[in-house]
């Protein structure tokens, strides 16, 4: 039993006296995805329903996961626009906490309310959903065209329709 101790000593005396950190090996990925307590990969024209907050906003479940990024809070900005580009994407520039990498080495951030300005307009519509984060000096970028469904209490109809 001490035999088998010792080392296990060392090498937590050794990590704890601040050594240099491990460098992720890899390119960096970031990938966009959803779901409100796991990450959900998307698949461009997959459909993502749209929820009405609880002070009357709306929003899509956003989720990212990243690999080879040792960043807790990447600086990134989220873009949410028609997939056509009929207008211009509302922007959020967003840094928020990345939970540890665990196994797979993915380190995620679940669950992120993505705001849904006009929703009324983009129900039915393709929606493009755009992440960009900026690490050493390259901006990642994922980028995912969804139909947004109504969702349980779908918003009135676009105001340019009636």
């Amino acid at each position: 039993m001490r035999s088998l101790l010792l080392p296990v000593l060392v090498a937590a005396l050794l990590g704890a006296c601040g050594g240099e950190p491990a460098v992720p090996e890899g390119d960096p990925v970031v990938e966009l995805g959803t779901g409100s307590w796991r990450f959900e990969a998307l698949e461009d024209g997959q459909e993502v329903e749209l929820v009405r907050g609880a002070q009357g906003g709306w929003h899509v479940w956003i989720s990212l996961r990243t690999q080879h990024i040792d960043l807790d809070r990447p600086p990134m900005r989220l873009f949410v626009g028609p997939a056509d580009g009929s207008r211009p994407a509302d922007e959020m520039a967003i840094a928020l906490q990345f939970d540890p990498a665990g196994e797979s080495e993915w380190r995620k951030l679940i669950g992120y309310t993505g705001i849904v300005n006009d929703p009324e307009c983009l129900v039915g519509e393709l929606v493009r959903f755009r992440v960009e984060l900026d690490f050493q000096g390259e901006t990642l970028i994922s980028e995912r065209d969804v139909r947004v469904l109504g969702g349980t209490y779908p918003p009135g109809p676009c105001p340019a329709a009636e």
